[in-house]
């Protein structure tokens, strides 16, 4: 499944990294919908962290260097596990692992060394993207920023085995699917069945 304006439902690029497991809770139809490092990078792109250029700038760099593309997709799962374990304490009100914080922080670190300040005031790190780690430092940078504020708005998706993550921006607060046509029409499909058993019971 490709990277499409669809998908993006999450509102924040963080989020809609953490969403490129689909179905992840529900192990007999989880997929990975960053398989290598070719997908992550033009995940990259589609979903805005990376222009047109860099995404191009990228997957040369990382047909020259596969090796070093790996070390990016293995970290980036990495990531993707700890921020999926954040996320979840977030919407369900529980503290965050240590372990978790620990390897956001590790992330954040290593993409802090290597950034500038942004020459315009609100200061903000910017990185030279040079090789595909450079996209997961990005993401530990947005992460940070993201789960540094208030976590009123961040939802999790309703759907039994969905696990999809959004900010909810809807007017009355109380958006429940990662997207009515997808999730929220099984739902109603589903209690629609349920009602019209127990008619006929």
């Amino acid at each position: 499944m490709e990277t499409t304006a669809s998908t993006l439902i999450g509102g924040h690029v963080v989020l809609d990294f953490a969403n490129t497991i689909a179905w992840r809770l529900d192990e007999r139809r989880t997929a990975d919908r960053v398989a290598d490092p070719a997908a992550l990078l033009t995940w990259a792109g589609a979903s805005g962290l990376l222009s047109a250029g860099r995404t191009d700038a990228l997957l040369a760099a990382a047909a020259e260097d596969p090796d070093s593309a790996a070390d990016a997709l293995r970290a980036a799962r990495r990531l993707r596990t700890a921020l999926h374990r954040l996320l979840d304490s977030s919407v369900d009100g529980r503290p965050p692992r240590r372990e978790d914080l620990a390897v956001l922080r590790g992330f954040f670190l290593d993409a802090w060394r290597r950034a500038e300040f942004a020459s315009a005031l609100p200061l903000r790190p910017e990185l030279d993207v040079t090789a595909p780690m450079d996209a997961v430092r990005l993401l530990a940078l947005e992460a940070t920023e993201l789960l540094s504020g208030p976590p009123a708005r961040l939802r999790r998706c309703q759907g039994p085995g969905c696990g999809w993550f959004f900010l909810d921006r809807s007017r009355s607060h109380t958006r429940q699917w990662c997207r009515t046509g997808d999730c929220g029409n099984r739902e109603r499909v589903r209690r629609h069945y349920e009602r019209s058993r127990g008619s006929q019971g």
